[in-house]
């Protein structure tokens, strides 16, 4: 069977059981309850950890199958997303999880890391000049502890390394589309949407930019930027909001979108239109506003351009954002 070794440190959450329960059910579940005949288990699992000790966690616990030394061979390894804060490092931590990992895929096997699992990946070395992703609000902390990855926060899953072994996923949720990936890739198409379809799984076909939300960074010490950013943030629907706060900072033009940029890593006018985009989100999570009346309320006259911008930064169309996010207004069971 296709050994795959769970990594339990921790800051582990609970994708680290989903992960096992999910490949456990390849060979057995769709054959035991849809198709009726014998189950045969495709993955032998394996939780590891520093040590065959127990792990508490907040709410659960669990018991390591073996410590990682006593996992010499294995054709794949799940790192689950980690209960981290944005930006924090393992230095000086897991030297022999690190080393572990870095041996294994010497040796051939295949890493999956997701979410903010991908930080620890991260700290091993493999990435470095690679192509990743990760949960898009830890995205600027990874880059800015490791910025020789190559990081697309945009994407759910990415394949680097030699022989495509090094495999990282978007936000949580993603978990289970990189371990129907290792399914579909290291048995074959049918039985990864077979657990799909056993689960009710969907992909996360439209990327992480749906669900990103607009962070303004407002630790850069600069006061002057600081002082713009409160105004644009409760008048980003002027009707041209970059002249009124270059009157406000009393600065030649110029210089103010030099510092801006600077400081907070987007020009003046892509700020406001991050601001604006942003609160168009929430009024078509919460509220039954048209789109012309959404984009005319944010500053935009030219609905048009409205909605190429809102494609754009999010990648959809505000209609398809609105049916995405709007929660079902009842879940009740349809009668014959």
């Amino acid at each position: 069977m296709f050994h795959v070794s769970l990594l339990a440190i921790p800051e582990a959450g609970s994708s680290l059981l989903g992960a096992a329960e999910l490949l456990a059910s390849v060979g057995t579940a769709w054959e035991s309850v849809v198709s009726g005949v014998k189950p045969q288990p495709v993955y032998k699992t394996c939780v590891v950890s520093e040590s065959a000790e127990p792990l508490r966690f907040d709410r659960w616990s669990v018991k390591p199958d073996a410590a990682i030394d006593e996992v010499a061979r294995t054709d794949a390894i799940f790192i689950p997303s980690l209960w981290i804060q944005p930006g924090e490092t393992f230095t000086g931590r897991y030297r022999e999880v690190k080393d572990w990992l870095i041996d294994r895929y010497h040796d051939g096997a295949i890493i999956c890391a997701a979410c903010t699992g991908v930080q620890l990946l991260a700290e091993t070395g493999l990435l470095n000049g690679e192509v990743a992703t990760t949960h898009w609000a830890y995205a600027d902390g990874l880059r800015s502890n490791h910025p020789e990855i190559d990081l697309h926060p945009d994407k759910i899953l990415v394949e680097s390394g030699v022989g495509r072994r090094l495999i990282t996923s978007g936000g949580h949720a993603t978990w289970y589309d990189l371990v129907l990936h290792l399914i579909g890739r290291t048995k074959d198409k049918q039985a990864a949407v077979q657990a799909a379809k056993f689960f009710l799984l969907q992909w996360h076909t439209d990327g992480q930019s749906p669900y990103s939300a607009f962070s303004e960074n407002l630790l850069h010490g600069d006061a002057l930027v600081r002082q713009a950013q409160e105004w644009l943030r409760t008048h980003h629907s002027h009707p041209n909001p970059v002249a009124a706060v270059e009157a406000l900072v009393r600065i030649p033009p110029r210089s103010f979108k030099r510092r801006f940029k600077q400081a907070t890593g987007l020009s003046p006018l892509e700020y406001v239109q991050h601001l604006r985009i942003d609160c168009a989100k929430t009024l078509l999570e919460e509220g039954a506003l048209s789109v012309d009346a959404i984009s005319w309320k944010v500053g935009y006259e030219d609905v048009a351009f409205f909605s190429r911008l809102f494609k754009r930064i999010t990648g959809l169309t505000p209609s398809a954002y609105r049916r995405k996010f709007s929660l079902p207004v009842s879940f009740s069971t349809a009668r014959a």
